[in-house]
């Protein structure tokens, strides 16, 4: 390569000692013929240099592109289906879309991964300011190092989910003197879900709260009549249901309702709060996700989601 560089730049020397030579020779005819020829041989190897040129110049800045951009890992719960969930090793889910939509949208500025972890593992990462991001929390006052939270990626409800035979309104409504046992619980372990009323009936020994790693182990135990009650979100626990495999004949899904709701929150992009100077680019990458979220819903990408995941759900 430098070989034939260098050669281009020292032809036009050669011609000019030809032309000197040639100029002392009888046939012009054969000196103008050598000479165009000389200068068309020169053009293409100028013409070779420049193509080469321009393509090392845009490969080399494209390389330099891709290594330039940002990347920012969002965990994820590994055990919340629909929303975002693990299926053979890669996360999955409602959110897990969108968020890889919304990828799409940053991707001149930011590439986008996403790490599933169980709940309350993913938040003591975020705690400890060894990640940056996780989702998909609610907004609470009671984890001050998440700040800020992201737009809206959907509203979420929580409900109670109990046994036929329990009225779970009645039985946190009553006097705590008559109350011979409190209902057992359960809750995937590391969820703010408790409003004032439930807050009350703990404190008052009503119910006991049990916490399990993921919606899938608390159903399972609901069903097994290990639980009385179950606390989450009505479209993630049907999922649930419906998905169970149903090889034991004795467990019946006809026996589980819902009791009551428990309140409606928002689920979010939670940043962590601790460790700046690790995550220098955060506020640029807030307002970059929440801009690009905002074009992602507009083109009504989350409805076509939901659909895709949940769509057979009664």
């Amino acid at each position: 390569m430098l070989m034939s560089q260098l050669l281009t730049l020292i032809r036009p020397s050669y011609l000019c000692i030809w032309l000197v030579f040639l100029l002392f020779q009888a046939n012009l005819d054969q000196y103008l013929l050598s000479l165009v020829n000389g200068f068309m041989m020169s053009r293409g190897y100028i013409n070779k240099f420049i193509h080469l040129f321009i393509v090392l110049f845009f490969s080399v800045s494209i390389s330099v592109r891709a290594q330039e951009l940002q990347v920012v890992t969002i965990l994820s719960d590994n055990g919340y289906p629909p929303y975002s969930y693990v299926e053979n090793g890669l996360p999955k889910g409602i959110y897990v879309d969108l968020i890889n939509e919304v990828a799409k949208e940053m991707a001149s500025d930011y590439k986008i991964k996403i790490r599933p972890l169980p709940w309350k593992r993913a938040l003591q990462e975020i705690k400890n300011g060894r990640e940056f991001a996780v989702m998909p929390p609610y907004v609470h006052a009671q984890r001050e190092y998440i700040w800020p939270y992201s737009s809206p990626l959907a509203y979420e409800r929580v409900v109670v989910f109990c046994h036929d035979k329990i009225n779970f309104k009645e039985h946190i409504s009553r006097q705590r003197q008559v109350i011979t046992s409190p209902l057992n619980v359960g809750m995937n372990a590391g969820y703010l879900i408790l409003n004032e009323q439930l807050s009350r009936a703990k404190r008052d020994n009503k119910i006991r709260i049990w916490e399990n790693h993921s919606t899938v182990a608390n159903i399972q135990k609901l069903l097994d009549k290990r639980i009385d009650c179950y606390l989450n979100d009505p479209l993630s626990t049907q999922w649930v249901l419906n998905n169970l495999p149903k090889k034991n004949s004795l467990i019946s899904l006809e026996g589980v309702k819902q009791s009551m709701e428990v309140m409606v929150q928002t689920a979010h992009i939670g940043y962590s709060n601790v460790n700046p100077q690790k995550f220098h680019f955060k506020d640029d990458f807030v307002k970059k996700f929440n801009k690009a979220l905002e074009v992602v819903k507009r083109n009504k990408a989350i409805e076509r989601i939901v659909n895709k995941y949940v769509g057979d759900i009664k």
